[in-house]
């Protein structure tokens, strides 16, 4: 019996000591591997996008129009380079859906919204051990969509767009990182065009103003630098 006693106490010792023995060795690996910031760098972004007022507000309560531009998917992808660890340049793209809700007495509803936006991407990193605290720059062009539910009609505006906003990642690897980020976009275009069977009209004030708003994305990251 004190046999038996004696080892169950000897192997609960062993359990505890070899769990620190396994984080004093990941410790060991994880800062004798550095991040490599350097070369090219690839990402991609899920998550949600949300309506911000413009020149079109995300509400109208009217006796004729009556509703919300909702949240909805949003998601995106940036190739950039790294020419040195605190900065990076490149292309990026971002996709922002709208889920427009609106009670519309004189013709047919909104059955989605989105909008799509290119850019030329600058960076500037503070990078701080495995973390990089980055801010998002890219002039680019937008193009936001309103789709009817009826055949082709839509509402349309495209234009010059600003893209900035903060972003987070965390190195788990010499190469790869996840993190999270948002982006805020601004929209300049006064116009928008609405097709109504088969007919286009543009203008800066139409009678159904749902466009041109600006937009917000936000999600969870995740990438590598290669080359």
């Amino acid at each position: 019996m004190q046999r038996a006693r004696r080892r169950r106490h000897r192997t609960s010792w062993l359990f505890p000591l070899a769990l620190g023995a396994s984080a004093l060795a990941w410790q060991g690996t994880a800062s004798a591997v550095e991040p490599n910031r350097r070369g090219g760098q690839i990402e991609g972004m899920i998550g949600g996008a949300a309506c911000i007022p413009g020149r079109a507000p995300c509400h109208q309560s009217d006796l004729l129009f009556d509703g919300t531009t909702l949240p909805s998917f949003g998601t995106g992808v940036a190739l950039a380079a790294r020419p040195v660890r605190w900065f990076m340049l490149g292309g990026i793209y971002r996709f922002g859906m709208f889920h427009p809700r609106y009670d519309v007495s004189d013709g047919p509803d909104y059955r989605w919204a989105g909008q799509h936006t290119v850019g030329f991407l600058m960076r500037p990193i503070l990078p701080i051990w495995r973390f990089d605290l980055g801010f998002n720059i890219a002039p680019g062009y937008s193009r936001q969509i309103f789709k009817l539910d009826a055949g082709r009609d839509r509402d349309i505006s495209q234009g010059f767009a600003m893209l900035i906003g903060p972003t987070f990642d965390v190195f788990l690897t010499e190469r790869f990182f996840i993190g999270g980020g948002v982006d805020f976009i601004f929209n300049t275009q006064k116009k928008v065009c609405q097709s109504r069977g088969g007919t286009t009209e543009c203008g800066v004030k139409l009678e159904r103003r749902v466009a041109p708003t600006h937009q917000v994305l936000f999600g969870f990251r995740l990438g590598g630098t290669f080359g």
